[in-house]
């Protein structure tokens, strides 16, 4: 009897299980197969705001540099007569408690936690507000907002509701993932939580998965001034706009400027100039991140794995019992997500997925961090955009020992026209794309392009595919118009000069703000 009553139910389980299959071979049929993918377009960081909803709200981030070079200056006039005399200690404190007052609101506790658990960011979602826009091949068409401080894999639980969503509201199985900056690394930590059986590409974009200099070098405490670089960051930046009106990051560095010539006209030596900013490293630079970005999970994700052990160390070495949970947290993504990132997106790419990855270049970083020579879009280095393409710094080229050594090798279409990136040795240099002379902060219509060229290819494009698309670029404005093109000689060395970048941005980011308001008022 027993042996009957098994056998029964094994063929009972068979039945039910070749029923579960038939139901899902039917479900597959009801999935839209169109070529158009919906993408979603996960953001870089975002601001983050005291009240985000509130007409009256205080934005708690920003590089709002102005106020930083009015209070170095007065810092620095309250405090001259006594730093004759060696001692910086009151100079480190008023900078101190200055930016710990702006910075108000911003900090998460020593858990890591929101403060009052809420979101600073202005942003909402529902899914009776998404309509099914798919076709239409906007980049725009669905995206992902999250907040900066947040734990990633908190946000990979947010991205996960919201993937779920659109594929159900466009009835598609598979989504494509678009991400730029730190939206890389939060959506690399939803695929190390949930996997990426339901994405079809992925779109890498000025990523920051690698490490951002002025997170990363700051954290681990490699706060440096070189006159020189400052120096040639002021002419490059006026090259690249004479007509525009001077920013505030121009003003904070010439106020800088300014403090040390002030010490040289008071009889200091030069070697105050460096004293002062080595206090300012040790003694007030701790202070100041622990009282603004440093206790946020998701900002610790923009740490590079070279400087994230002594980061720690710097900021947490005579506290790590307080802070316990918040690097419990940060050692949980540097374990599951930034050591093992390369295995990730190898496994994923061969389990079907397709990749791109596309980095700019052709600017200096700011000038206040010990990678500030580097070759980058003006915010992210570009071996850490690449995922580990080899440049010469900004100003040089490669040099002509390297390139023989590469060409010999056979690795020489690896290079780039203007002999300063070599990518082959990129994670993956055959869907990594470079342009010149696009900043970290401009989206060219051409970009839009290249995304949908590779989302509706049915195959994993590479740089070899599209002569229109060669895995080098230059990007310049001419005769009132953008210009993508391939590098070639007579367009490798020109300079792109935008004659109003600040209202070009401005304008896309009001279009952008606009596209995302829009569903609310059609439902």
């Amino acid at each position: 009897m027993k042996r009957i009553l098994c056998v029964f139910l094994s063929v009972l389980l068979l039945l039910s299980t070749f029923s579960m299959l038939t139901v899902f071979a039917e479900g597959e049929g009801r999935f839209c197969n169109c070529e158009h993918t919906p993408m979603i377009y996960v953001f870089g960081r975002q601001e983050i705001y005291d009240d985000p909803h509130s007409p009256s709200r205080r934005a708690l981030t920003g590089y709002d540099l102005a106020w930083t070079a009015e209070t170095m200056y007065a810092d620095f006039e309250a405090h001259k007569q006594e730093m004759m005399l060696g001692n910086f200690d009151g100079f480190c404190d008023d900078l101190v408690a200055q930016f710990t007052d702006r910075y108000r609101g911003l900090p998460c506790d020593e858990n890591g936690d929101l403060p009052n658990n809420s979101s600073g960011v202005d942003w909402s979602w529902s899914e009776e507000w998404m309509r099914d826009e798919h076709w239409n091949d906007n980049v725009y068409s669905y995206v992902f907002v999250y907040d900066p401080r947040k734990d990633p894999f908190e946000v990979a639980d947010e991205m996960n509701a919201y993937i779920e969503a659109v594929r159900r509201v466009t009835g598609h199985r598979r989504v494509a993932i678009l991400s730029r900056c730190m939206g890389t690394e939060m959506a690399i930590a939803y695929f190390q939580k949930y996997g990426w059986q339901d994405i079809d590409t992925f779109f890498a974009y000025s990523s920051a998965a690698l490490g951002t200099t002025i997170f990363s070098e700051l954290f681990a405490g490699k706060f440096t001034v070189d006159l020189d670089s400052i120096s040639n960051f002021l002419s490059e930046q006026h090259a690249a706009y004479p007509e525009a009106p001077e920013t505030e990051l121009l003003q904070l560095l010439r106020t800088l400027l300014e403090v040390l010539h002030q010490m040289h006209v008071l009889g200091l030596p030069s070697a105050y100039g460096t004293l002062l900013m080595e206090r300012i490293r040790t003694n007030a630079l701790p202070r100041i991140l622990k009282a603004s970005f440093a206790t946020s999970p998701g900002y610790w994700s923009m740490v590079s794995s070279e400087d994230y052990a002594q980061a720690k160390n710097f900021l947490f070495k005579n506290d790590a019992g307080t802070y316990a949970r918040l690097i419990e947290r940060i050692d949980a993504y540097d374990n599951l997500v930034r050591r093992p990132m390369k295995s990730i997106l190898t496994r994923m790419q061969a389990d079907g997925v397709k990749l791109c990855i596309l980095a700019k270049y052709g600017f200096q970083l700011i000038p206040y961090t010990q990678s500030r020579r580097a070759q980058s879009d003006d915010k992210i280095t570009l071996e850490a955009q690449s995922f580990g393409a080899t440049s010469a710094n900004f100003g040089q080229t490669l040099r002509s020992t390297y390139i023989s050594l590469q060409e010999a090798r056979r690795l020489g279409r690896y290079i780039s026209p203007d002999k300063i990136i070599d990518a082959s040795t990129a994670w993956f240099p055959d869907v990594t794309w470079f342009v010149k002379n696009l900043r970290h902060n401009d989206f060219p219509y051409d970009f839009h392009q290249l995304v949908l060229r590779m989302i509706r290819s049915d195959r994993q494009l590479t740089v070899n595919d599209d002569p229109a698309f060669p895995q080098f670029l230059t990007y310049r404005w001419q005769d009132n118009a953008e210009h993508w093109e391939p590098m070639a000689e007579e367009n490798m060395h020109t300079e792109f000069v935008h004659p109003d970048f600040e209202t070009a941005w401005q304008a896309l980011k009001d279009a952008l703000r606009a596209w995302l308001l829009r569903p609310r008022f059609q439902r």
